[in-house]
């Protein structure tokens, strides 16, 4: 599992090609609550940044009882940075695909954390409350 989060957490982080230190330290958190081994974690994360894996194949291979959080961790990290890009739809939404989950959750899911938190500026989004009169 610790490597299926990582690969799948480190793929998100560099979906949209910028990876900030948020969305790095934001996969440690969701390690430790977890109660995944945080040093093996970050260890694994210098590994993978350099690595290019195959997210969508990986996601294949994930047990039924961990697909869902595996999800959500890959969604709380493309937010860490409190932007939503496009990049990181499309990667999100092929690693759904990929895990079998319905598009309902992952659309819900997404949904849930940007309405929890109003500071998410979503690319392509005329309607974000910076831009509203």
């Amino acid at each position: 599992f610790l490597e299926q989060f990582v690969a799948l957490t480190v793929a998100t982080v560099k979906a949209d090609r910028e990876m900030g230190q948020k969305e790095v330290d934001t996969i440690v958190f969701l390690a430790d609550g977890l109660k995944l081994d945080t040093e093996a974690v970050a260890k694994a994360i210098k590994t993978k940044m350099y690595q290019r894996d195959s997210a969508e194949a990986i996601a294949r291979t994930v047990a039924a009882e961990n697909k869902l959080v595996l999800m959500q961790s890959c969604i709380l990290v493309a937010l860490a940075d409190n932007k939503l890009k496009l990049q990181e739809v499309e990667f999100l939404n092929k690693i759904n695909n990929a895990l079998g989950l319905p598009q309902s959750a992952f659309v819900l899911a997404i949904a849930s954390v940007c309405q929890n938190n109003p500071q998410i500026q979503i690319e392509g989004n005329e309607t974000n409350s910076e831009k509203q009169d």
